[in-house]
């Protein structure tokens, strides 16, 4: 269930090292037929639902190559004794450092002044004088979900001189040590998130997917937004609804929007969000780099291990019944 090639290379060398048969999908042919005899999956980007777990009878783990597990049927997974695992902390500085790429092509302008040089290629050697980007420094930024990511981006964000504020599901957990340990100026929870939005100059969502999360970003927090805002997505499409999104990217109610995810992928190059000049999407590339790829097969060879030995996974999602 795996398409990235160096993400195989590593996966197979590592293999080898654990004698352990690995055996690779080939997307051209019917998936089914090739994994019915699984032991184990390991899975990027795939949905896997109750007609894939039901066609591996002898399934005793789905490990997801990320943090985001909302592809998977966790319930399901847990009636039938499988455990699901996935890998929480591995990419979160590739994932910080692609929050802040996205964040600086916003607010650089740098789309505009691009595709205005294309169009005129006697304008890509002089400045556009009605062009102009701005700064990071003394900007509010605001963290949706400081997690083990969103603290990445508070510590990174500080070096740029911002001022942090952050949403999270527990902000009490938190408190110990102050505010500054989590390199954030104010910590609040999920319940002020419509109060603090409106001060943002920036909303970055470091958020996973669930019934909690999904549309957090609406129509009526998009309002709230400032005119001069930026909104940054490396999380999952779904926290924000894409209908409000593209009404208020394309009234100019915010500024601009930069995601890596999108709500259907592969994405649609005719999607309407593509054609804005003020929307810019990434191949969901942000968590994908040699040291995160690295760092993420040795976590999931360290589960594999484990399961095989009959123990439990380190980084377990669900909670399964006795059968197993």
């Amino acid at each position: 269930m795996i398409q990235n090639l160096e993400f195989k290379q590593q996966i197979a060398r590592k293999a080898e090292k654990s004698n352990i048969r690995i055996e690779f999908i080939d997307y051209d042919e019917s998936i089914i037929p090739q994994i019915q005899d699984s032991d184990i999956l390991i899975n990027s980007f795939d949905k896997i639902d109750k007609s894939f777990i039901d066609s591996c009878p002898q399934l005793k783990l789905v490990q997801q190559s990320g943090i985001g597990v909302d592809g998977i049927d966790i319930d399901y997974c847990s009636r039938k004794g499988i455990y699901v695992a996935n890998v929480p902390m591995a990419n979160a500085i590739s994932v910080a450092e692609h929050t802040f790429l996205l964040m600086l092509y916003l607010v650089k302008n740098i789309k505009i002044n691009l595709f205005n040089s294309q169009a005129n290629t006697s304008s890509f050697v002089r400045r556009q004088q009605d062009r102009m980007g701005s700064e990071l420094l003394g900007k509010t930024l605001l963290i949706i979900g400081l997690g083990v990511t969103g603290i990445e981006v508070a510590k990174r964000a500080k070096a740029f001189g911002m001022k942090v504020i952050a949403v999270t599901k527990h902000p009490f957990t938190k408190t110990e040590g102050g505010d500054k340990k989590y390199f954030v100026d104010n910590l609040y929870g999920v319940d002020k998130l419509t109060e603090v939005i409106q001060r943002a100059d920036i909303t970055s969502i470091h958020v996973p997917l669930n019934r909690e999360t999904e549309n957090m970003i609406g129509s009526d927090e998009l309002k709230l937004m400032k005119q001069s805002a930026y909104l940054i997505n490396a999380a999952r499409a779904q926290v924000v609804n894409k209908d409000a999104l593209l009404k208020s990217l394309k009234e100019g109610n915010i500024a601009g929007a930069a995601f890596d995810v999108f709500w259907k992928e592969p994405v649609d190059s005719k999607d309407e969000l593509l054609k804005l000049d003020n929307f810019l999407l990434t191949p969901h590339i942000a968590g994908w780099t040699h040291e995160a790829i690295d760092s993420i097969t040795d976590i999931i060879f360290i589960n594999i291990e484990r399961v095989l030995r009959g123990q439990l996974p380190l980084t377990l999602v669900n909670k399964v019944n006795d059968s197993l």
